[in-house]
């Protein structure tokens, strides 16, 4: 018998979407993750390691994004904003989730809630602002921490040290009434704050807590005790409950 010509498959062309950046508003085009992809991050989520799910985003993000993007450096809510906005066009736009009634003492029942994603938005405060005044015209303009430094601050034993290494890996600039300041070095940096009082470290302090975020409330039903319950989900990993 004859065998024929070896014929390749064909190729499944992979659409292209557009989002925006919320940090920057600069215009970011990505494709939805693959099979391949989407299976590294389905064994993370079963892992159920905050190191491996965030590792998982990073690698799936670098890899559907297609302009040039350094990705680690990226604030945290920007990553949180890119991963759904990818989550959204490679799977679909409605997020499962589950929540066990456990507050109340008589029933634990799991609730399963849906969430659309076109509904979570990026949650900014009012009175938050990256320019922080501390006394006689002197201030600092903050960076927002990128993945790498907010993870020390999201630990759950975070230290004192911590927090001030994250506060110096955050400075932009310091000014005066007469100069901005942006070629000093870390040593440098390190000195001028381990000058300031406690007053100055509070306002570091709120810009951190104050940021923009990804945040979502859900108000549901408990299917078993009727009782209106209302949940806020705020960052990524309360997207992989």
């Amino acid at each position: 018998y004859i065998i024929g010509d070896i014929m390749p498959l064909p190729n499944i062309v992979t659409p292209e979407f557009v989002t925006t950046l919320p940090s920057t508003k600069q215009k970011i085009k990505f494709r939805p993750f693959l099979v391949k992809e989407e299976k590294v991050l389905l064994m993370a989520q079963e892992g159920k390691d905050k190191d491996e799910i965030t590792n998982a985003v990073i690698n799936i993000l670098q890899s559907c994004i297609k302009d040039e993007l350094d990705i680690r450096s990226l604030p945290l809510f920007d990553i949180e904003w890119l991963f759904l906005q990818l989550r959204s066009k490679s799977v679909g736009e409605v997020i499962e989730l589950s929540f066990r009634h456990s507050e109340k003492e008589d029933c634990n029942f799991k609730n399963e809630v849906s969430v659309n994603i076109e509904d979570i938005k990026i949650h900014y405060d009012d009175k938050h602002s990256n320019v922080i005044p501390l006394e006689n015209g002197i201030g600092i303009e903050m960076f927002y921490p990128s993945l790498a430094v907010a993870a020390a601050f999201n630990k759950e034993n975070f230290t004192v040290d911590d927090v001030f290494e994250m506060i110096v890996d955050s400075v932009k600039t310091v000014y005066d009434k007469e100069k901005v300041y942006n070629d000093f070095t870390r040593e440098e940096l390190v000195k001028f704050l381990e000058n300031l009082n406690q007053t100055h470290l509070a306002k570091f302090m709120d810009f951190f807590e104050t940021m923009p975020k990804l945040k979502h409330t859900i108000k549901f039903k408990c299917g078993k005790c009727d009782e209106e319950i209302t949940y806020d989900l705020e960052g990524l990993m309360d997207f992989f409950i």
